[in-house]
């Protein structure tokens, strides 16, 4: 069994976290009438992208 990477736990905490913001989100806007604008995205998905791709590549690379 490999060792987890500081990254890879970097990635798996903020997987869990932006889950939570989430559910915090769903239930905001449940309570707004308007149409709701999501800025906040344009910031969380590159960088969730990011820590993603660069544990997957960490995980193909220690395969060979």
């Amino acid at each position: 069994m490999k060792k987890i990477t500081k990254t890879q736990i970097v990635t798996i905490i903020s997987l869990i976290l932006y889950a939570v913001w989430e559910l915090y989100v769903a239930k905001w806007a449940k309570t707004e009438v308007g149409p709701i604008i999501r800025v906040d995205l344009i910031i969380i998905y590159p960088i969730l992208i990011v820590l993603i791709g660069l544990s997957i590549r960490q995980l193909l690379t220690r395969k060979k």
